[in-house]
């Protein structure tokens, strides 16, 4: 085994000797305008691992940045610590590696600049973001890049990270905990698929930003995570079928949808703020940026207390960039959902549209809609603290994994749901 690394130089000196298996460690300490650049090739078999001492006793300050680059390459134990850079790391060309059990605490741009903490880029590509925590970060937290001319990072995954205390963008944009894909490059809309798994994260104390998480790509999948006194949506802002089920909403905002195709399910909402789904209307056009949401599936959802509608299909009607969005969302299908404690309707529909209501429940307040029983429920909570239905079993979300806790995620953690 190579010796501890004690400086910057020795760091990157032993890093360019790897081989694969090799382990770089880094001797305990803080390391001020530390730029280390993580190039080399490991396997699969042996891949190369550049890492703390102790987790969490080597800190990085001021202008520190690490870039990844190359195949089977790991990243485990650091802290970030009021670096300010515009990406603290960054992912280029990187393959198959694993940034894991590292924290980044008030570290990345500043709110006006529009990048990310963490930045995916270059055709990266199967990586994973493992057991991470991200603490009072000033502006984006991970970004995930696709535009017209780069949209090759895709199959990437997010797992049991902490976001805790995200500060507020004061309303303006880049200010998301995620963000995958930027949608627009100039006046063209793009949009490509993505895959990006976002599973088993606890989001907790996020302050407003417009957006806490914004999809911008295909075919991402949410599931598994937890949304815990966030003053900010999961917003499917462009792209189409999105997966979204097993997530707790938990004195939360709830979930808002733009194009089509989606599928959520099983999800659970209580003390929502708003409604739990917000479908807006928007317009079908290439010049447009805001598309209706069109043929969603929201399918044995609980709401247990919203502040409005529980579910809001239309409206939110706008102008931006020459475009008016009035085209209210069409064709969605709503099945065995349960809707309880609401204050306006169960589902408002802001203009006619062609909508499928099939069993679902609501209790009390009537709404409008059609395809809806109006009873008590009866509510109770099962072994994983949700609420189920003691009248109707079937109805409402089946939860797969409690709702995370602190613990149960971030460098510490081994928590794994079922």
């Amino acid at each position: 085994m190579a010796p501890l690394a004690t400086s910057v130089a020795e760091i990157n000196q032993q890093i360019a000797a790897a081989v694969p298996g090799a382990e770089i460690v880094v001797r305990d300490g803080t390391y001020d305008g530390a730029s280390i650049n993580f190039t080399q090739h490991g396997t699969a078999t042996q891949p190369i691992t550049l890492r703390a001492q102790t987790r969490g006793k080597v800190v990085f300050t001021g202008a520190s940045s690490l870039s990844i680059s190359g195949e089977w390459l790991n990243v485990d134990g650091f802290v970030w610590r009021g670096a300010r850079k515009q990406n603290v790391i960054s992912f280029n060309r990187a393959k198959d590696c694993q940034f894991r059990h590292n924290a980044l605490i008030d570290a990345g741009p500043e709110p006006t600049v529009a990048d990310g903490s963490i930045k995916l880029q270059n055709s990266s590509v199967r990586n994973s973001l493992l057991r991470n925590r991200f603490e009072n970060l000033p502006a984006q937290g991970i970004r995930i890049t696709c535009n017209a001319t780069n949209c090759g990072n895709v199959d990437n995954r997010i797992a049991y990270n902490l976001f805790y205390g995200k500060k507020s963008s004061g309303g303006s944009n880049n200010g998301e905990s995620i963000q995958l894909g930027s949608g627009i490059i100039g006046d063209v809309k793009t949009v490509g698929d993505l895959s990006t798994i976002v599973e088993s994260n606890l989001f907790e104390n996020i302050e407003p930003s417009q957006e806490m998480i914004s999809s911008k790509t295909n075919y991402n999948v949410f599931r598994f995570n937890t949304f815990r006194n966030t003053q900010d949506r999961l917003v499917l802002r462009m792209g189409t079928n999105a997966h979204v089920h097993g997530n707790w909403f938990i004195n939360a905002m709830g979930v808002r949808i733009h194009e089509s195709s989606h599928f959520l399910h099983d999800n659970h909402f209580e003390g929502v703020v708003g409604p739990a789904f917000m479908l807006p209307s928007g317009k079908l056009d290439a010049s447009c940026y805001h598309w209706p949401a069109d043929s969603v599936r929201v399918v044995a959802n609980t709401v247990v207390g919203a502040s409005d509608n529980a579910i809001e299909i239309g409206g939110n009607k706008m102008e931006s960039n020459g475009c008016t969005y009035s085209e209210v969302p069409k064709d969605g299908y709503y099945e065995e959902n349960l809707l309880v404690n609401f204050t306006g309707n169960a589902f408002w529909l802001y203009a006619p549209s062609p909508q499928t209501y099939v069993e679902n429940v609501a209790w009390p307040q009537q709404g409008s809609a059609t395809g809806v029983v109006f009873v008590d429920p009866l509510l109770i909570r099962n072994a994983l603290g949700a609420y189920v239905s003691k009248r109707f079993p079937a109805r409402g979300a089946v939860m797969q994994c409690r709702a995370l806790t602190l613990a149960d995620v971030g460098p510490s953690s081994t928590y794994a749901c079922p």
